[in-house]
């Protein structure tokens, strides 16, 4: 059954106005439970929206009248001792990978970066990093866009810095740079006592934050999903750590 169709039965339930059941069927049909929550999201966002407290324990007991219609299953990851939520549309394996993603953002979110890089990028790039670290994991839009920015920055400053800024300049352009694909393969070729400034594997797969920044900052029809970013973070990261290498 589609997901419209469960929200359509959610809504044909009956529910007593003002209790919790009321509070989870209007969440059901704003798409809360399209993607796996946790009890301990669950009785937040309730509590949030109807200023009655849900504790964790009671949130299986108030979802109840919602499983037992088949609006809503539940899932719970081996090795967790959470369980989630999610429409029946959504399939175990599909919710289970869903549950794997947030997992892995929300990993990224508490240490975006290692210590030994934030160390050497932060005289330069405190702005930058700060907003990242408010806007990464919420707003897709403003991470791809600052990740592209951090990534531009970082090769003018490490060219600059070994004598080689030249290279990156538009001679088009007097006082310009190149744009940020020739910025890449330039690091990718040049080499430093014989080790290029960015792996030519690296350089490669860095160039998706190209695409995603640009996409970010110039397509009116689409906006980057924070699910976009995240697999190629290793790669982002990766970047800027053989880069920084060089300051």
């Amino acid at each position: 059954m589609s997901g419209k169709a469960l929200k359509e039965r959610a809504q044909a339930l009956p529910i007593a106005l003002g209790s919790h059941h009321a509070t989870i069927q209007k969440l059901i049909l704003e798409g809360f439970f399209d993607t796996p929550v946790s009890s301990e999201n669950v009785g937040n966002r309730v509590t949030e929206k109807s200023g009655n407290r849900l504790k964790t324990i009671h949130v299986q007991t108030y979802l109840k009248k919602f499983l037992t219609a088949d609006v809503l299953h539940g899932v719970k990851p081996q090795g967790s001792k959470q369980n989630f939520w999610v429409l029946t549309s959504v399939s175990r394996a599909d919710a289970l990978a869903m549950i794997g993603k947030g997992r892995r953002l929300r990993e990224l979110q508490q240490e975006l970066f290692s210590p030994e890089l934030t160390k050497k990028l932060q005289r330069d790039f405190a702005r930058e990093m700060e907003e990242l670290r408010d806007n990464f994991g919420k707003h897709g839009n403003s991470s791809a866009f600052l990740l592209r920015k951090i990534l531009e920055k970082l090769l003018i400053i490490v060219f600059a810095k070994n004598n080689k800024e030249t290279l990156l300049e538009d001679k088009g352009r007097p006082g310009g740079y190149k744009g940020l694909k020739d910025m890449i393969e330039t690091a990718s070729r040049e080499k430093y006592r014989g080790v290029p400034f960015m792996t030519p594997k690296t350089a490669t797969e860095t160039k998706g934050i190209k695409f995603l920044g640009d996409t970010a900052a110039h397509n009116p029809k689409v906006s980057v999903a924070m699910t976009t970013i995240v697999p190629p973070m290793p790669y982002i990261i990766t970047a800027y750590e053989e880069l920084a290498a060089h300051l």
